[in-house]
């Protein structure tokens, strides 16, 4: 695949780069004129050529939440016809051009902090450079698939959990792609006859304010109680994490329709200090558990072994990034 995943201080920096048979001038226009950008870009745009200047994202295509994907922006850098950045939210979006013989060079970087989107944003992006292409070629774009595209860099980039500490908070996130409709996965995260088939014995009101209660068999007698705080579905739900011995926390559960299957984003939240490693790999052991489920295929008895080998795996991680991001 053509796009990398760099480290980037306690960022990732996804990078490409496209040999475009188009003078500077040419592509500069495609890549800061909203009206050219309409052509290729995810998101309609709104913006003003100027340094400072705000930036105005509608549409974007996708039915989540504007947490997820952010609705404003501001013009960092712009040194007309060679460098043009924006942030979209926190993210940075950075375009830089260089002559060549026959045209110029495009490098297009993405900054972002969430590990756990790498596989779908660079899916994203190889589709819309795509389009770039195409509309500089005045020609019809590529036919294939975001899945696929998005299969492709889950193998290269990878699909492990990722975990971030701010302070005394800290995230642990998950992103599945499921061969499943977004109301059948809906059913297998918010029934308890489904649930007790890949995660625990489940009491759940799925309605704001409802009761959330879950009895695990592994580890045996975990307990967790909670509330409902949000649902919408069945696009998102939320409640807390409350367990004996544990700090508090919040699970988000989101699920975005990609066709005839399902993206799903996990975020686990916590007020504080614990088995983090144990966390992420819970809910790595418990995401493929659910996939095997929606599959028919046996999930259980619970795979110990698996857990434990993902246990030191991120027992690893957390301790060569001291606390930060990884892998």
């Amino acid at each position: 695949m053509d796009g990398t995943l760099l480290r980037e201080g306690d960022n990732y920096l996804l990078r490409f780069e496209r040999h475009l048979a188009h003078p500077v001038e040419r592509v500069w226009k495609a890549v800061t004129a909203p009206a050219e950008l309409a052509g290729w870009f995810p998101s309609r745009v709104e913006l003003e050529l100027a340094l400072g200047a705000k930036a105005t994202f509608i549409d974007a295509g996708l039915d989540i939440d504007p947490e997820l994907l952010a609705s404003q922006g501001t013009v960092t850098e712009l040194d007309p016809p060679r460098v043009f950045a924006f942030t979209w939210g926190k993210d940075l979006l950075r375009f830089e051009l260089h002559e060549e013989a026959g045209g110029c060079m495009l490098v297009f970087t993405h900054s972002f902090e969430n590990r756990a989107s790498a596989p779908r944003s660079a899916a994203g992006w190889s589709i819309c450079l795509s389009r770039l292409v195409a509309l500089l070629d005045d020609a019809k774009a590529e036919g294939e698939k975001w899945q696929e595209y998005f299969a492709r860099y889950n193998d290269e980039l990878g699909s492990d959990g990722t975990f971030k500490r701010d302070n005394d908070t800290a995230v642990v996130r998950f992103e599945r792609l499921l061969d499943h409709k977004v109301a059948r996965v809906w059913d297998a995260i918010t029934k308890p006859a489904e649930l007790a088939d890949w995660l625990a014995e489940v009491q759940i009101d799925p309605r704001q304010g409802g009761r959330v209660e879950m009895r695990f068999a592994n580890p045996p007698g975990y307990l967790v109680r909670g509330v409902v705080t949000r649902v919408d579905a069945p696009k998102v739900i939320e409640h807390t994490w409350t367990s004996p011995g544990e700090p508090d926390g919040v699970v988000k559960w989101q699920l975005i329709p990609v066709g005839e299957s399902c993206l799903l984003l996990l975020t686990h939240t916590v007020g504080g200090h614990w088995d983090e490693a144990g966390t992420l790999a819970s809910w790595q052991v418990r995401l493929s558990l659910l996939a095997s489920s929606l599959a028919g295929l046996c999930t259980w008895p619970f795979p110990a072994a698996r857990w434990q080998e993902l246990h030191e795996s991120y027992v690893g991680a957390i301790a060569a990034r001291s606390g930060r991001v990884f892998r």
